[in-house]
């Protein structure tokens, strides 16, 4: 749904009496709980980034939020890790329908959550985390909802930068700090491997990410090495490629499997006299070779990566 710019400056200005050295956790929860009624959202959400580059919920509307951003970080995909990584907003209409995000897809279904909207929370000139809202069914967004979400964004990073400047305590003061301290290394790195390698900033986060994990250091340290001129460890590279290659394969048989079940059920239907089932199974054969068609092309680009 469009947002008034002028209802979205209401709700901005109910929020004028905000004071973080009140409470930061309950500031935030304000913000949040605005944020998710002027855009009619379910669920509400701010992630911050650790020292394992990995973004962790710091405030949410509810205790689903808080599992659907464990399912993020363990499976290092969705909205969030995009709009953090590309520092752009990222709308998606169906979570299920996304190619490769088949875990993901279930762990959002399991808590009810069908789109998402990201937006990067920048602090100092980078991102720092993301500010994303849930709804239970698959929804078109529009401009103006990104743009209202930006505007909030804006306003929790400026409460983050006071928080910071008060000296606030507590957890998420401790985890803004760490975020900030650890920001700047990972975004120079992902800098240095898109000049150097010719990676995208996806891309480059991505990698940092997987190498980290596949050689049991901490992403700030693999940025640090990066940032030092160490050379890319080519079994690195290959098994972050590996993994990403065997991923799509994955993805890849569990579609051809639900194509080839649902033909099967289509041609059923059909001996039975029943082609109106017949024609709903075919089109959801014909969505899984959809997603097989983009899985293959997520494949190639893949590969075509350094």
């Amino acid at each position: 749904m469009p947002i008034d710019p002028a209802h979205l400056a209401r709700s901005l200005g109910a929020l004028d009496t905000l004071d973080v050295e009140r409470g930061l956790a309950r500031t935030l929860q304000q913000v949040l709980r605005s944020a998710k009624t002027l855009l009619d959202a379910d669920r509400a959400g701010l992630l911050l980034v650790d020292r394992a580059g990995a973004l962790r919920w710091a405030s949410a509307s509810d205790r689903v939020v808080e599992a659907v951003a464990g399912g993020l970080d363990r499976l290092a995909q969705g909205p969030c890790v995009i709009a953090f990584a590309q520092r752009a907003p990222v709308a998606v209409r169906d979570i299920s329908a996304e190619p490769g995000w088949r875990a993901l897809a279930q762990v959002c279904i399991d808590e009810g959550i069908s789109a998402a909207l990201s937006v990067p929370v920048q602090v100092g000139g980078g991102p720092v985390g993301t500010l994303d809202i849930y709804v239970a069914v698959p929804k078109e967004w529009d401009d103006s909802e990104a743009a209202a979400l930006q505007a909030y964004a804006g306003l929790v990073a400026s409460l983050l930068a006071a928080a910071v400047t008060a000296r606030v305590k507590g957890r998420l003061a401790d985890q803004l700090q760490g975020a900030l301290e650890h920001r700047l290394l990972i975004e120079q790195a992902v800098e240095v491997l898109i000049d150097r390698e010719g990676m995208d900033g996806q891309a480059a986060f991505e990698w940092l990410r997987t190498a980290a994990r596949s050689s049991g250091y901490e992403v700030v340290e693999v940025a640090r090495e990066v940032l030092g001129g160490v050379s890319l460890q080519s079994d690195r590279l290959a098994q972050a490629k590996a993994r990403r290659h065997d991923a799509t394969d994955r993805e890849v048989a569990v579609q051809r499997r639900d194509s080839d079940r649902h033909e099967g059920a289509a041609q059923r239907y059909e001996r039975r006299g029943d082609p109106a089932r017949a024609q709903t199974e075919r089109l959801q054969a014909a969505a899984a070779r959809g997603r097989i068609t983009d899985a293959d092309a997520e494949r190639h680009r893949a590969d075509q990566e350094p």
